[in-house]
């Protein structure tokens, strides 16, 4: 009678797998070429086999490519509030990095190199040998590990909101450490307040 049961479960649980990945593949068909406007300006969602996987990316704009990599757990679209302004002068790429929002979701591969290697096949992909680049949260390391392995083809770095190893503020000897530390750690006013 366990067994049954047990056998029943696993079917019963590869059909709601199977029909979830049916519909996931059915909604990424949708959105492939599909078009829309923020801004005044247009974009299109797309998919490249990369590295093993299927990357979902977003572009539009024209000019010098920049590309901008989203935070954890976070899309593409964290960046479409500022995607309209850049896209005036610059081909704007927003993917979703490898498992989070519509790009593959396999069981490894979320190191930073292996994921920097997804970003710069994508970029490969597109045709550009050279790209400005941005990485916000987790996004920070893999821009950082894309750099690494292709200094010459990151004509500019930003990185913001993540702390890499190794990289640190000067010292300030007033407080003891670096400044980012004191604003999240010291609870003693860093600036007397007028009264």
């Amino acid at each position: 009678m366990i067994v049954v049961i047990a056998i029943s479960i696993l079917f019963v649980g590869t059909l709601v797998l199977d029909q979830k990945n049916t519909a996931m593949a059915q909604q990424q068909q949708q959105l492939i070429g599909s078009s829309f406007h923020m801004g005044n300006m247009t974009f299109s969602h797309h998919f490249a086999s990369v590295n093993g996987i299927q990357l979902h990316y977003v572009i539009g704009g024209h000019g010098d490519p920049i590309v901008l990599l989203h935070g954890w757990p976070e899309t593409w679209y964290a960046w479409h509030a500022v995607m309209p302004t850049l896209a005036k002068n610059y081909t704007v790429i927003a993917p979703d990095l490898r498992g989070l929002g519509d790009s593959s979701k396999p069981p490894t591969g979320y190191d930073g190199k292996t994921v920097a290697e997804d970003i710069h096949q994508l970029v490969t992909h597109l045709g550009f040998k050279t790209i400005f680049l941005v990485g916000h949260d987790i996004g920070t390391q893999v821009a950082y590990s894309y750099k690494a392995a292709h200094p010459t083809e990151v004509k500019k770095l930003v990185v913001m909101e993540l702390t890499i190893q190794g990289l640190h503020l000067p010292e300030d000897h007033q407080y003891g450490g670096a400044y980012s530390i004191k604003y999240q750690m010291y609870q003693k006013p860093l600036y007397k307040e007028k009264r």
